[in-house]
């Protein structure tokens, strides 16, 4: 199986003798086991162990073992993994993980140390002391990246989900009406035409407001001739979208009209360019360059896009720093914005697979879509 195989030929790369996984959406990618509707901190012992010899643990506290169903759509999830039901709190998690690792000193091993609470930490340090824990969040992100034909049709329905929620946005967005109002009925819809939740907080942002980019939808009130950002994610099962589109009342400032227009010509002209093999950081550049000589005075965003899959934003970030290129079936979020501090934000945002044949535009809604 291609994805357990890529994660053991990382432990051989390190020399590790398992990887453990702590963040809920990679022990679901590893085993099929998903859940959100628990605490913190018991989710946080649930985990996911791959061995070199390519056996798959789920660890789950008790009494969880009765909601875990073996996963049978992806075939990339492995239909053969162990389920181990642990009971004595964090010493009998740290015994059961110890069990299942070669009997001998100074192990290295791959951890979810992002995710890895600190009771958990100090519970391996006092119990497994020879143990040297190595991060091992790039292994997964880097394997996340390219998705496979279950994968895509569940982003594909995502995608859909937010196309239809801008489309509501459309007929919302009116002068007087309130950022929060709009943002309460379009998660309405959203979640009444099939999305699990979102991935984030749908992002309402009018005015002023929207040259604040992560900007809290509030009683804010749309005004004449203004810019609002609509932001949003839906979900199907554990798969999450992010699109955006930013809506213009009638007789906006003409600076508006042109860098709203120059922005959707960008967005439609990059599955020219979305070429296998293409460096991140030269789609970055070529973005931010156009975006610099549209609006020399606008402020841009720290990225340029990202990944999308199990989370709204995952890796790769489009930047200058980032030294991936692009891959067959690999899905990005690219969302060219500008903003003037104080007065307005424009921000739009477009989900694209990647192709031999060039980027395939995944959002059926026009990008042009919000000059009202």
């Amino acid at each position: 199986m291609q994805r357990i195989s890529s994660i053991t030929a990382a432990l051989d790369n390190r020399k590790a003798s398992a990887l453990l996984a702590f963040h809920p959406k990679h022990v679901y990618y590893l085993t099929g086991f998903f859940t959100n509707a628990r605490p913190f901190w018991q989710i946080s012992q649930t985990c996911a162990v791959v061995l070199p010899d390519h056996n798959v643990f789920l660890l789950l506290p008790e009494p969880w073992k009765s909601d875990y169903t073996p996963h049978t759509e992806d075939p990339q999830i492995p239909k053969d993994v162990t389920v181990i039901e642990y009971s004595g709190g964090i010493p009998g998690f740290i015994a059961v993980i110890q069990s299942l690792l070669p009997h001998r000193p100074f192990l290295t091993i791959l951890a979810d140390l992002q995710w890895m609470s600190v009771p958990i930490l100090k519970a391996f340090q006092k119990q497994m002391p020879d143990i040297s824990l190595i991060d091992q969040h790039p292994v997964l992100e880097k394997a996340r990246m390219v998705k496979n034909r279950y994968e895509l049709e569940l982003l594909k329905k995502a995608v859909s989900i937010s196309d239809t929620g801008l489309t509501a946005a459309k007929n919302l967005i009116s002068e007087g009406k309130t950022e929060w109002d709009i943002k309460l009925a379009i998660d309405s819809l959203m979640i009444s035409i099939g999305s699990y939740g979102n991935g984030f907080n749908t992002k309402v942002i009018s005015g002023a407001n929207g040259s604040y980019a992560h900007h809290v939808p509030g009683n804010n009130v749309i005004e004449k001739g203004s810019s609002t950002i609509v932001d949003l994610s839906a979900s199907t099962g554990p798969y999450e979208s992010d699109s955006a589109r930013t809506f213009l009342l009638k007789e906006p400032d003409n600076e508006i009209k042109e860098i709203h227009a120059g922005i959707c010509e960008l967005l439609d002209s990059l599955p020219n360019i979305l070429i296998p093999g293409m460096p991140l950081e030269y789609l970055d550049h070529h973005i931010r360059s156009y975006l610099s000589h549209l609006s020399p005075t606008a402020v841009q965003a720290g990225n340029i896009g990202h990944g999308i899959g199990l989370q709204a934003h995952e890796y790769p970030d489009i930047n200058s720093s980032c030294q991936e290129t692009l891959l067959p079936n690999m899905i990005l979020a690219i969302e060219p914005a500008l903003y003037m501090p104080g007065k307005w934000g424009i921000r739009i945002e477009n989900v694209y697979l990647i192709q031999y044949s060039g980027g395939e535009k995944l959002n059926r809604l026009e990008t042009n879509y919000g000059n009202l």
